[in-house]
């Protein structure tokens, strides 16, 4: 059975459809960030020194995660429009073209991630004890970025059609089968040798290569959106180009934070490599309570999209305004609930007292500005969907170079790491306010709106 891809998003109530669009999609993040907490977890219990080594991947494996979500971005910003304006016939190599250009980057970027693991963890500041850890988790997880990447690209082209369902379920079976392989081959349970730190990294590129065949097999057999055979070079070549005119700044923009965090990891490291496990955990436990704004981020791109591809620029605007008010308020939400839950949480992962000390501070700091964040993830999502990433490549850049590492380094030499993180916490409230600012001043004029298809 093939299900046409329609524009679902166009009609019906706002806050109803966004909600259907934004569901499924918190289900499929949260199992994701439920995994990867699952994953500290087990690594914990070996040791500070294995949480230690989780923390300084991060900066990379979230780095090389952004090249796949930059694709992901170009191709649901076409993809929507097109199926917006009721353009069947590009909306299938519009796919393909998409699918094809992620696997090719992530070859590509596996092979220069195992020549060079030594000398960059190196320089992110691990030591003797921690870097033979982060090889040999390392070396797994990169040859799983092209597992990675299929499922990705695919969720997207799912989600720009108005189906987050499937990708949504996805999700959720690649993670729940994660959790269950990796404590047996980090524990070397059921008779399997123990391995550590690479027995999570083949968890993960199990459960990713699954994911990538389920996915695979849905693309091509229940949606026709994916077809390989009979594609000609130019063809592919035209899609690419289209994509990339969105992927490109939409790209920059995603590396912009996982480098400036490897520049924050960095520092952090210079109060010794407990620091950094305890940051890890924090970032673990906070990418579990900000999963609506990531899924709200996914959802409003397509809903803007397709109604803008429809010239629906009334109901467009309406989603905006109402994406933003729901970040607000659950990033109050959120700030309130970690000032009461954060120490036990962190002392679930790990005993050690400076570790704890640093996961704490964190989240009794950072997530006051949690509000704001969703704000410029919402503000982002929405240039790109319209296709003007580079607006949301300037915001990234504001908020990240210009205002936190600065930031950061200022207040780091005058409060140490309590300085580091409220640098974060007030890039997140400034940059909100002028990626708020700067939506309203594009969308709540008529004329722009009308101009709003044509790219940057």
């Amino acid at each position: 059975m093939t299900t046409k891809a329609t524009a679902r998003l166009t009609a019906g109530p706002i806050g109803p459809g966004l909600l259907r669009l934004t569901l499924p999609m918190v289900l499929g993040i949260s199992s994701s960030l439920l995994a990867g907490l699952a994953e500290t977890y087990y690594l914990g219990l070996l040791g500070s020194a294995e949480l230690a080594a989780l923390g300084f991947t991060f900066p990379v494996t979230s780095g090389l995660m952004s090249l796949t979500l930059g694709v992901s971005i170009g191709l649901s910003s076409v993809l929507a429009r097109e199926v917006g304006a009721g353009n069947q016939f590009n909306t299938k190599t519009t796919a393909t073209g998409g699918l094809t250009l992620a696997a090719l980057i992530m070859v590509i970027v596996s092979i220069l991630g195992l020549l060079t693991t030594s000398w960059l963890f190196t320089a992110l500041g691990a030591n003797e004890e921690t870097l033979p850890l982060v090889s040999d988790y390392m070396q797994l997880w990169y040859l799983s970025l092209l597992f990675m990447a299929i499922p990705s690209v695919g969720a997207n082209a799912l989600r720009a059609t108005g189906d987050a369902k499937i990708s949504g379920s996805l999700m959720v079976a690649g993670s729940v089968i994660q959790v269950l392989l990796a404590p047996i081959f980090i524990f070397g349970l059921l008779g399997f040798p123990e391995l550590g730190m690479t027995g999570a990294a083949l968890g993960n590129l199990i459960a990713r290569v699954l994911t990538c065949c389920v996915t695979l097999y849905i693309l091509v057999k229940r949606y026709p959106l994916i077809q390989f055979t009979g594609i000609q070079l130019t063809t592919l070549m035209q899609a690419w180009r289209s994509i990339l005119v969105v992927s490109i700044p939409a790209t920059a923009t995603n590396l912009i934070g996982p480098v400036s965090s490897g520049f924050i990891v960095s520092l952090l490291a210079g109060y010794g490599q407990s620091t950094v496990a305890g940051f890890a955990i924090a970032s673990r436990v906070e990418g579990l309570f900000v999963i609506p704004l990531f899924a709200l981020s996914a959802s409003i791109g397509p809903f803007v999209g397709q109604n803008f591809g429809a010239k629906a620029h009334d109901r467009a605007d309406a989603a905006m305004r109402l994406s933003f008010r729901w970040s607000i308020y659950w990033g109050l939400i959120v700030a309130l609930g970690l000032y009461f839950v954060a120490e036990p949480l962190v002392y679930l992962f790990d005993n050690d007292p400076q570790v704890a000390e640093a996961a704490i501070l964190y989240l009794m700091v950072v997530p006051i500005s949690y509000g704001t964040w969703g704000v410029i993830m919402m503000a982002s999502a929405i240039f790109n969907a319209l296709g003007y990433p580079l607006r949301s490549t300037l915001i990234s850049v504001f908020r990240m170079l210009i205002i936190y590492v600065p930031l950061a380094f200022l207040l780091g030499n005058q409060w140490q790491v309590f300085g580091i993180f409220l640098a974060g916490a007030a890039a997140n409230v400034i940059s909100a306010a002028v990626a708020y600012r700067w939506n309203r001043m594009t969308f709540t004029n008529p004329e722009a709106a009308v101009k709003l298809p044509d790219s940057d």
